[in-house]
């Protein structure tokens, strides 16, 4: 009697066990896979994927994707699309991006968590300080206890500096609220929400047009900017392959620019740098 109770006992144990393992199953099936994107895509892992600041520099790369010339070449590009570098800076950190545009100041800062990325290029962009039409600003010097739109810790930030020492005045001369987005910096002074702003092209041609102007501008393109890879990727053979792609597609583009105009291209303007189409049919490259 006591031996069939034992029996009896285990086969119940038995059954509830086997139960529970079902509906446990059942309940992790029925939970929806994790979809992880890149961009406005889902994250191919086939793909060489770029993470991008809506600059001047950036742009041949958005030409060759938009317009088929990486298709052309049998690459597989995903691009991710950021206004500010800081936003950037986030995804070059992260897993899944194998490279993108970078500011050597911010490199600087971030010290180990960017020490896996390998400068391939550096950028073209200047930097220029616009300030506000409606104000009669007409020197840096001007500028001492105004409000200059930037980002902390940047190429942009150190311009300033430059520019604020070259006036004679010290580095706490001015208020730096930090606007990370570039199209802010510009769309803030048309609301006349700060003094001045420190913007780059194409927003420095959306300021322009508006009415407001320029107080100083690098001579030369400025150092700090660069096009990085990881190390990591560059280890892979595949993704070097991709790499010598992309820079060919890139350099395709910027031979297409200079023949047809950027005008030519004012649709990507439109839709990936967000300017109106007044501005974008009449900029410049």
């Amino acid at each position: 009697m006591k031996t069939s109770y034992v029996k009896y006992m285990y086969s119940t144990v038995f059954l509830l066990l086997s139960l529970w393992s079902y509906l446990l199953i059942s309940c992790q099936s029925d939970k929806p896979m994790e979809t992880i994107n890149f961009g406005t895509e889902r994250y191919d892992s086939t793909a060489l994927h770029v993470a991008l600041v809506t600059n001047r520099d950036c742009f041949p790369i958005y030409v060759a994707q938009r317009t088929g010339i990486y298709d052309s070449l049998g690459l597989k590009v995903q691009i991710a699309t950021y206004p500010s570098q800081m936003d950037c800076d986030t995804t070059l950190m992260g897993r899944i991006a194998d490279g993108g545009w970078a500011d050597k100041e911010r490199m600087a800062l971030y010290g180990s968590r960017m020490g896996g990325l390998e400068i391939m290029w550096e950028g073209t962009s200047r930097w220029q300080i616009l300030v506000c039409g409606i104000l009669r600003i007409r020197t840096v010097k001007n500028l001492k206890e105004r409000t200059v739109a930037i980002a902390r810790s940047s190429s942009e930030n150190h311009l300033l500096d430059v520019a604020l020492k070259g006036a004679g005045l010290s580095e706490d001369a001015v208020y730096r609220p930090q606007i990370n987005d570039l199209k802010l910096r510009a769309d803030m002074l048309n609301s006349d929400q700060v003094d001045a702003a420190v913007v780059s092209w194409p927003y420095t041609a959306l300021a322009y047009a508006n009415g407001h102007f320029c107080i100083y501008s690098q001579r030369n393109a400025d150092a700090n900017g660069c096009f990085v890879m990881k190390k990591k990727s560059l280890k892979r053979v595949d993704r070097r392959t991709q790499w010598k792609l992309l820079e060919k597609g890139r350099r395709m583009a910027l031979d297409s620019i200079r023949i047809k105009g950027v005008n030519a291209y004012s649709l990507i303007l439109q839709k990936d740098y967000h300017l109106p189409k007044e501005v974008a049919d009449t900029i410049r490259f």
